[in-house]
């Protein structure tokens, strides 16, 4: 019973100390028919409270298991709280060099995680963070959630 008891703790304090980092997280789940469609950018507000520490800001995306692309083109446009924009055209790089998903992958569902801002100093206050595919089609296929994740930069 006290071995039982004592991995539960430490299950839980792995969990609690992991968190910790996580300053935003956010996923978007409306894509009706696993469909990114062309129009529907996705937006994110975030809030930063501390412009002493660096941060990591990381673009997750799911999507059906052996998807048919090997990149997805994404424009990241970063709105700081002086109403600066910065624009960021990058590729989700799906795939590596051998055709395997880079993604954690479950089931029929694969979740891929890409930091497209590493150790960066952001400033006090709120931000707006849009994303739009720039896929040369009317909809992404097979997308099932677009995320964003802004943690402590170790």
């Amino acid at each position: 019973m006290k071995t039982k008891n004592l991995f539960l703790v430490g299950l839980i304090l792995v969990f609690i100390s992991c968190n910790d980092k996580k300053i935003f997280s956010e996923h978007k789940t409306d894509f009706k028919s696993n469909q990114w469609q062309k129009n529907d950018v996705k937006l994110f507000d975030i809030a930063i409270d501390d412009e002493s520490k660096n941060y990591d800001v990381t673009l997750s995306i799911s999507h059906v298991f052996d998807y048919q692309f090997d990149k997805v083109p994404v424009t990241i446009s970063i709105k700081n709280p002086k109403g600066e924009t910065e624009i960021m055209n990058i590729d989700l790089i799906i795939k590596d060099a051998t055709g395997k998903d880079k993604g954690d992958c479950l089931g029929d569902i694969c979740d891929l995680k890409q930091t497209f801002k590493t150790n960066t100093k952001l400033i006090k206050g709120n931000y707006v963070i849009s994303v739009a595919h720039t896929f040369n089609n009317s909809y992404l296929p097979n997308i099932s959630s677009l995320g964003l994740d802004v943690t402590l930069s170790e």
